[in-house]
């Protein structure tokens, strides 16, 4: 019986407390105030326990309930707008079923991750596209996940874009790196496929950047867009091209300008012809313009091909040694077959700078440049020169016509010591002649030079500009007082006018004046008159005096009279200012630049 009892004991103990377990609750709900205290640590709620705050003591318990549940909401609020709210409560509730913040946050990241990239991908996509509309008809390097403005044009000769998007290039060189070849990229690229064994040259003026991006093997031949080099930088070029490639046979020479065309195509073509790829220039830039781009028009700028031929030239013919620049007078320009719409400025420069403009020299500045062109007797040609001068500039090695039209501009580079004294341009030899707003079939520009050596010429017209001066103020000698009364004798009593009105500006060529070019000289002078009611008198009077003078050089026997008539003939030449010339080319003279004719060349 007390093994029976003894075991029913822990039975009916157990029963009771069974029965108890929920007393504390239905007390709790009773008399909250009273049962608190006596409520076990083990029995307060989890809830409780989280709470930063004291815990109320009476009515708290469904109060803080309803605090928590204000909590709760706050913090899925805050979440949701992505906000750390870390109290204990909110956790603690999220584990009795409620959502995480770091499930909110996460959801919220995702989706502006998922915004950024696609943003990011729309980037890419517009630059892509903004890349290739930049590149246009030039082949682009696509292999690799690589997509760049690059071509192989032999397999150690690669020609490229600029590569931009890097600060040591400038702010527009760091824009440029949206359209252009980014400079991470490039860099990347040669890393990958030809480390340690590539050398880059920039061709550019108006872009540079940090060598050692590249390790430092970068060279730079700067010359200006749509522009010639100086003909000895591209020797220069070749040579250390070459240097580099026979290093080693897997070396490659990476040569870039800005679009990475045509400069790079000129240096490229030109050392093609050096490596001896190709035997002439045509076929090298052929080569390179199929190479180059899509369509074959890389290297198309006129002077920019012309000069390849220069170079060409100059290994066939001198050895590979650019020759020094030959010393000339630029004399003027004639337009063939012009059209009345071409009436240019013109501006002659070199790489050293400006040598001459209409715009800025003293005889013409304040001229229209119809007023300056002179109008010959022939239909279609126009003439361009200075009256009184031996020529608009002088000249040695390479040099740039610019003429400047309100129907757009055109120009040309040319160097002195490969070419003629006489050269005539069609319209495919001249730079941007394509891109005007008119049409003109059959244009064409004649240059002419004469040789000169800076002393003889100039130093003898000076002499008779300065005693034609003290000719025209009285302090001339005893004999010339003698000639220039005659001159104003013979004004007086009048002459026969000649038909034709020649201007010649040839003295000091050939040192002996002939009777037509004194003739010439004289009526010009005549003609340089602005009253038209006069301009027939003085070429009459003129044409007689200067047959007189001409007449007195023929005569053997006066040696001393012959060279006072040479002084005063030369005199009687003004130094012819910006009206004189205004009057000169409307009245349609002809002007010869020293021929006997004018010059046929139709």
């Amino acid at each position: 019986m007390e093994s029976e009892s003894t075991s029913s004991s822990p039975q009916l103990s157990a029963k009771p407390s069974d029965a108890e377990a929920p007393k504390p609750i239905a007390s709790q709900n009773n008399n909250s105030a009273q049962n608190t205290s006596k409520t076990p640590a083990s029995t307060i709620s989890s809830w409780a326990k989280t709470l930063n705050f004291p815990q109320p003591v009476a009515p708290g318990q469904q109060g803080s309930t309803v605090g928590d549940a204000g909590t709760s909401s706050f913090s899925r609020f805050a979440s949701g707008l992505g906000l750390s709210f870390t109290s204990k409560a909110s956790a603690a509730n999220d584990r009795a079923g409620g959502n995480s913040p770091t499930t909110q946050s996460g959801v919220f990241e995702s989706i502006t991750k998922g915004l950024i990239d696609t943003s990011l991908n729309a980037v890419k996509a517009v630059q892509v596209k903004a890349r290739h509309a930049v590149s246009q008809n030039k082949r682009r390097y696509q292999e690799g996940g690589f997509d760049l403005d690059m071509t192989y044009i032999t397999e150690n000769i690669i020609a490229m874009g600029f590569p931009a998007g890097d600060m040591s290039s400038g702010f527009f060189g760091y824009v440029e790196g949206f359209y252009r070849n980014h400079m991470e990229e490039v860099i990347k690229f040669f890393e990958t496929h030809h480390q340690g064994k590539y050398k880059v040259y920039n061709l550019c003026s108006e872009r540079l950047y940090d060598a050692s991006l590249f390790g430092g093997k970068v060279a730079s031949f700067p010359f200006d867009d749509h522009n010639c080099p100086p003909i000895h930088l591209i020797k220069l070029f070749c040579l250390s091209a070459y240097s580099w490639l026979k290093e080693d046979i897997l070396n490659v020479v990476v040569v870039h300008c800005k679009a990475g065309m045509a400069r790079t195509g000129l240096m490229i073509c030109s050392l093609l012809l050096f490596l001896k790829f190709f035997p002439t220039a045509e076929e090298c830039i052929n080569y390179y313009n199929q190479k180059r781009c899509i369509d074959g028009k890389a290297l198309i700028l006129p002077s920019q091909i012309r000069y390849v031929k220069y170079f060409e030239r100059i290994l066939t013919q001198f050895g590979g040694e650019a020759p020094p620049g030959r010393r000339c007078m630029l004399r003027g320009f004639r337009f063939h077959k012009c059209s009345s719409w071409i009436r240019p400025s013109i501006t002659i420069s070199s790489h050293s700078g400006i040598l001459f403009s209409t715009k800025k020299h003293p005889k013409t500045k304040d001229l229209m440049p119809e007023d300056f062109w002179i109008r010959t007797q022939r239909k279609g040609i126009m003439v361009f020169a200075l009256p009184g001068e031996p020529g608009l500039t002088e000249l040695a090695g390479d040099f740039k016509i610019y003429f400047h039209d309100h129907q757009g501009d055109f120009y040309c580079w040319l160097n002195t010591s490969m070419m003629e004294n006489r050269l005539i341009l069609d319209v495919s030899e001249l730079d941007g002649f394509d891109k005007r707003k008119l049409p003109s079939p059959g244009f064409k520009v004649e240059i002419v030079m004469v040789d000169y050596d800076g002393s003889v010429p100039v130093k003898s017209k000076a002499d008779g500009a300065s005693k034609g001066k003290d000719l025209r103020q009285g302090n001339i000698s005893s004999s010339s007082e003698g000639t220039k009364a005659n001159l104003n004798k013979n004004k007086v009593s009048g002459g026969q006018n000649r038909g034709d009105d020649v201007f010649s500006d040839s003295e000091g060529e050939d040192g002996t004046p002939s009777s037509t070019r004194s003739q010439t000289r004289a009526s010009q002078t005549a003609a340089a008159g602005v009253d038209s009611s006069s301009q027939k008198e003085q070429i009459a009077n003129l044409t007689h005096n200067t047959e007189q003078l001409s007449l007195r050089n023929s005569d053997t026997k006066n040696g001393a009279n012959e060279n006072k008539s040479v002084t005063v003939e030369r005199a009687a030449i003004p130094n012819l200012g910006s009206s004189d010339i205004k009057a000169i080319a409307a009245d349609a003279s002809v002007f010869s630049f020293g021929d006997d004719e004018d010059y046929e060349s139709e």
